[in-house]
């Protein structure tokens, strides 16, 4: 199979482009702000407030600003990297690029609004912050990211068609004309599961020290991990669904239409993917839970998704099996 060209490949503008003008945005507000108020800044300013609004930990100013600019700019390339190397593999590629939108705006607004409740103070232990900054900030990562799901929209190449049924050599389910087959696995990650529980309790932990506001990314990261570490795999009449055990989104559907043969394989998850969860590749995408046997579906875009599951046998040999039927019978239905 072809490997994919340069025209498959994602648009910028629709990729990282919108992660990139959030943090733009975000590292200029915070710079004008920062550079206006600097004279009026105390040197030690409050940059963790407890659960009364009041602050109870303290920054310089140029730590506070260094630790600023890292956290939005970072997690914005993080996110453009990500949700770049993952075109044309459709909701996930989207949701990496409507994050990496939201974050730099959440991040940037509270900065700013920090260094605003700091300016002009002689004593920082004054600083207040109402709650209701987090609550439009939520809001404003909210509307961000809406936008960036919605400037990274689908890539042409995942909805490519495949023209011809599996190859013969394909093993394929002996399946009648009418006959139905639904095949369906749970995945768990025990590494996974790890990985988040200590993103997640090294975040709170530390939050007395850097501040709740600057950890917001590790907690999601902690939470996407958590919410990835089991996942449920079908194969029936629509095609291959991979979808999160714990919530109903985000899921990876590819259509009978898009597949052009289904195998299996054997995967290394350090070794092949770099790591567990969702992984991508220049020609390939993985959803590696562990080491071990995997369903490998080779798709019209040119692409393969890899999924690490038990029986990957059955379900490559149904995959096949329904594809094989989808593409034959078209003729006659049309």
């Amino acid at each position: 199979m072809a490997r994919p060209t340069r025209t498959d490949r994602l648009p910028l503008w629709r990729g990282a482009a919108p992660v990139a003008l959030s943090a733009t945005l975000a590292t200029g507000a915070f710079l004008a702000v920062f550079a206006a108020a600097y004279d009026r800044l105390p040197t030690e300013l409050a940059t963790h407030l407890g659960p009364d609004g009041r602050a109870d930990d303290f920054t310089g100013r140029g730590a506070f600003a260094a630790s600023a600019l890292l956290l939005v700019l970072g997690t914005a390339a993080l996110f453009a990297v990500l949700g770049h190397r993952a075109r044309g593999s459709g909701t996930a590629a989207r949701l990496l690029t409507a994050t990496g939108t939201a974050l730099p705006v959440f991040v940037g607004y509270l900065t700013v609004a920090l260094t605003r409740a700091n300016t002009g103070v002689s004593d920082p232990h004054a600083v207040h912050l109402p709650g209701w900054h987090a609550a439009l900030a939520a809001l404003a990562a909210v509307l961000a990211g809406t936008a960036g799901w919605l400037l990274a929209g689908t890539h042409p190449a995942a909805h490519r068609t495949a023209e011809r049924p599996p190859p013969a050599t394909a093993d394929r389910l002996a399946l009648a004309p009418r006959e139905h087959v639904v095949w369906t696995r749970s995945v768990n990650s025990p590494g996974l599961w790890t990985i988040g529980a200590v993103v997640a309790v090294g975040a709170l932990a530390s939050g007395s020290v850097v501040g709740w506001w600057a950890l917001l990314p590790a907690g999601v990261v902690g939470l996407l991990v958590a919410t990835t570490a089991r996942v449920r795999v079908t194969v029936d009449a629509r095609g291959l669904t991979v979808a999160p055990g714990l919530l109903p989104t985000p899921r990876v559907h590819v259509p009978l239409a898009q597949i052009t043969t289904a195998g299996t394989q054997h995967v290394s998850a350090l070794r092949d993917f770099g790591g567990w969860g969702y992984r991508t590749r220049a020609d390939r995408s993985g959803i590696v839970l562990r080491s071990g046997g995997a369903l490998a579906v080779d798709r019209a875009s040119g692409r393969t998704l890899v999924v690490t599951v038990d029986d990957a046998t059955t379900a490559a040999a149904a995959l096949n099996a329904l594809a094989d039927r989808a593409r034959r019978t078209e003729p006659n239905e049309a």
